[in-house]
């Protein structure tokens, strides 16, 4: 029984791995145009969020797959497979746009113009969102540029003014220090001259 279970416990690893390359080698042979080796790969994973796959997983399976099939024009399976993935996706918390714009072009090319505008003009609010979003962060970026280029001045002009505080202290202790030693001189004189004067 032991035996049994860490026979698992090491192959189970192992498994969730292979559906992980079998997922990689599908999209990687699907993107390079390579039909049968990706769909064979992505064959090979199950239908189901089970331990080893996610609900995106299942749903790249079914979105390559309908590329593939969009690919080499097998309509029927291109348009489920796209509607299997698109379910999947609206059904949880991930997004990819693409899908919208694939699924436009798709509808496109076998004259279907209703949906094809539909998913389209879905995949132009999903970019325009985006953009829109990108631009406000933009936005706030610049604006907070904006608030350190003034903070920044500020130290300057802070800076400057403390510099010329500065000097007018050093003016003002040279001027007062030199009027000290002036009346110190003046009354030391003055002392010795009426010194000089009692004496006599």
């Amino acid at each position: 029984m032991f035996k049994t279970i860490l026979f698992l416990f090491i192959l189970f690893p192992a498994f969730l791995f292979s559906n992980n390359i079998h997922l990689e080698k599908g999209i990687d042979f699907c993107k390079n145009g390579n039909v049968d080796s990706a769909l064979y790969h992505l064959n090979l994973i199950g239908d189901e969020v089970t331990i080893e796959t996610s609900n995106e997983d299942i749903f790249n399976k079914n979105y390559y797959t309908a590329k593939c099939y969009d690919h080499i024009e097998a309509n029927k399976s291109a348009e489920y497979y796209y509607l299997q993935a698109l379910s999947i996706m609206d059904s949880s918390e991930f997004n990819n746009a693409d899908i919208y714009l694939d699924l436009g072009k798709f509808y496109q090319r076998i004259n279907n113009y209703v949906g094809s505008n539909k998913y389209l003009s879905r995949y132009y609010e999903v970019e325009l969102e985006r953009l829109g979003q990108e631009a406000m962060t933009a936005a706030g970026n610049i604006g907070k540029m904006d608030s350190l280029e003034a903070s920044i001045s500020s130290m300057v002009s802070n800076e400057k003014k403390l510099e010329s505080d500065i000097r007018l202290l050093i003016v003002l202790i040279t001027v007062f220090g030199l009027a000290f030693l002036v009346s110190l001189f003046l009354n030391l004189r003055n002392k010795s001259k009426n010194n000089k004067k009692t004496k006599e």
